[in-house]
């Protein structure tokens, strides 16, 4: 008898503590519901209860009470969806009395100590526990429960947003196709309903204004409104000045120039001018050239000595001459084009600053200080929306040079930003913004990629850092595929797939909505690939109306251009053609799709060092713009 009192004397009491955890990936909802009916503890406490396991994880509702009524509290907590563990409560044992089983403070689980006192789970010796780093543990714990519950929660409300904008898409289809039934379709009367159609309504109204002072000071006399100095540079031409020697720099050696890969990259056989390549037999007999080749013809026949949208396909090959490392026949290019009747100096002052900024950019031994200075006085003579794009980019130009430090391009992008507040109009400022901050974020991932290529790690991090940030503020497809190509080049290979993939699905839900903006998204694609993406927009742009495949098939193929995709730039092509037929002003547009396809194909050909195919895309892009340009009156 008495060996049993001592017996019951040195085992502890069966009596525990309650400690309640949230589940894995809980509905904070759902819980306090059930917590508040099946565990009648009402709203105010459910809600006190849930505010401290969202705080802190976990927490102990009992403490101290017998087995019976600890198994019984616990299965109750257990039915309302929340985790429970028991755990036996402390007290205070004979100096003889020993316990089997005992929590480890380290990973909290019930063991028995070895001999040497150690946890046999996470092997930390019991005596000799640092209780800062016990907290500390605590502490990350506790804050990766929060971040779950909270990356749960984003993706939640993700989802449930994508699913409205599905039904919204769903129910104006629904409705437009009953309009037609009954005979109420009017697409001009729901153009302008509601406050988006207000919005259009002023937005046409704005543009009509600046098309009008645009025609009217465009009417006055080239040269007008130009300060006798700049009508000077204007006469010389400032890259005409550049291949002479000027802006601190030695003359260009022509000859060496034709030899030379990163100049002229001619095919074996070919001549140098660009000016007298034949119009016939450039593509071979493709369905699509036929078909650029057929509105040459119309473009060309057509009478008046005004150049048009014929100098600005002239000026865009211009500027990827020069930005392909071809200043001589970029030079050569400009210098007839000037010499052409009807030729708009003051409107492509900002076309001949960008090819001068390519050239420097890529001269010998990089570019000066004075040449740097004298071309933002040249472009402080543009109008603010065309010297802030030009700003913005240079600084993105500037950024990709490893020799240059970042307050250089940064002062560049300072000059950008400070055109804003001149600006008239809400409309053209927001368009402006739109364009310096992709130009911006494009000028983060080229100062990244340089630091990247030269292990310069420190000032990878920052950039990374600003570009993740301008991704956050402007969420889209273009600053999704930026900064995939930033974190690909910081070596995070798995986040850079993640923003990849998120980027393709913004760039279809995009089309889906019509944006006809898609085609910025060639500027900054970088050498990703996005065969993939095209066969997701196949099907979405194919559903689309009639009237928007256009311009969603243009956007697509300068994509697939500049990927280096020739034969899916063709077909787009194409099918761009056959939904612009009997548009106004079709061939126009087609003349400037096929311009700008061939530059982006010949550009990815240079850099995957095929001069061949780059000189083959070079001669057939010339083959469009030059039969354009009329004849030069004879001289005297």
């Amino acid at each position: 008898m008495n060996a049993q009192h001592t017996t019951d004397e040195h085992t502890p009491a069966s009596r525990y503590d309650l400690i309640v955890r949230l589940p894995e990936s809980p509905d904070m909802a759902q819980l306090q519901q059930q917590a508040s009916t099946h565990l009648q503890l009402g709203q105010e406490k459910a809600a006190r209860l849930m505010q401290h396991l969202e705080q802190r994880g976990a927490t102990r509702i009992k403490a101290d009470i017998p087995q019976d009524e600890a198994e019984r509290t616990a299965q109750n907590f257990r039915d309302a969806g929340f985790q429970v563990e028991m755990k036996p409560a402390l007290a205070l044992l004979d100096k003889n009395a020993t316990l089997a089983d005992s929590e480890c403070p380290g990973c909290q689980r019930m063991m028995r100590p070895t001999p040497q006192r150690q946890c046999p789970y996470c092997h930390i010796y019991l005596d000799k526990i640092d209780p800062e780093k016990l907290r500390l543990k605590q502490i990350r714990e506790e804050e990766l429960r929060k971040l779950n519950a909270r990356l749960q929660r984003e993706g939640e409300l993700g989802s449930r947003q994508s699913q409205e904008d599905s039904e919204r898409a769903l129910r104006n289809r629904i409705r437009a196709e009953l309009e037609k039934e009954l005979g109420l379709h009017q697409p001009w009367l729901a153009f302008f309903r509601g406050s988006r159609g207000v919005l259009r309504a002023g937005s046409i109204v704005v543009l009509l204004g600046a098309a009008f002072f645009g025609g009217y000071r465009l009417a006055a006399p080239s040269g007008q409104a130009l300060a006798p100095e700049q009508r000077a540079a204007l006469a010389q031409g400032m890259l005409n000045q550049i291949m002479g020697g000027g802006l601190a720099g030695q003359p260009a050696d022509l000859e060496a120039f034709a030899q030379s890969p990163d100049g002229a990259a001619l095919a074996q056989g070919s001549s140098d001018s660009l000016l007298t390549t034949p119009v016939a037999g450039v593509a071979g007999g493709s369905g699509e050239w036929q078909g650029v080749a057929a509105s040459v013809q119309k473009v060309s026949a057509q009478t008046g000595a005004a150049l048009g949208e014929k100098q600005n396909l002239a000026l865009a090959l211009v500027v990827a001459l020069a930005e392909s490392g071809q200043a001589q026949r970029a030079n050569e290019l400009l210098a007839r084009l000037q010499a052409t009747p009807g030729y708009q100096a003051g409107s492509a002052r900002s076309a001949e600053l960008l090819a001068s900024a390519w050239t420097l950019l890529q001269r010998p031994g990089g570019i000066s200080t004075q040449a740097l200075d004298e071309l933002a006085t040249e472009a402080g003579q543009l109008k603010p929306q065309d010297a802030a794009l030009f700003y913005a980019r240079v600084a993105s130009m500037l950024a990709a040079s490893p020799q240059l430090s970042a307050a250089a391009w940064q002062a560049w992008l300072d000059k950008a930003k400070a055109q804003l507040p001149q600006l008239s109009g809400a409309v053209m400022r927001d368009y402006t913004t739109s364009q310096l901050q992709r130009w911006h974020a494009q000028a983060l991932l080229n100062a990244l990629q340089a630091n990247a290529a030269k292990g310069r790690w420190a000032e990878v991090k920052p950039l990374l850092s600003q570009l993740q940030a301008s991704h956050a503020a402007t969420p889209g497809p273009v600053f999704g595929l930026l900064r995939s190509q930033g974190e690909l080049a910081a070596g995070n290979a798995p986040a850079a797939a993640q923003q990849l993939q998120q980027a393709y699905a913004q760039t279809v839900q995009a089309a889906a909505k019509g944006d006809t903006a898609l085609g910025a998204l060639a500027d900054h694609q970088g050498a990703l690939a996005v065969a993939p993406l095209l066969t997701q927009l196949d099907a979405t742009v194919a559903a689309q109306q009639a009237s928007m495949q256009a311009p969603l098939y243009s956007a697509m193929a300068t994509m697939a251009a500049a990927a280096g995709m020739a034969d899916a730039s063709t077909l787009y092509q194409q099918r761009v053609a056959a939904a612009l037929t009997g548009s106004e002003g079709r061939d126009e547009q087609m003349l400037a799709l096929s311009v700008a396809c061939s530059t982006r194909l010949a550009q990815y050909y240079l850099r995957a060092r095929q001069p061949a195919l780059a000189e083959q895309q070079l001669r057939k892009a010339a083959a469009v713009v030059v039969p354009l340009l009329p004849a030069v009156p004879a001289a005297g």
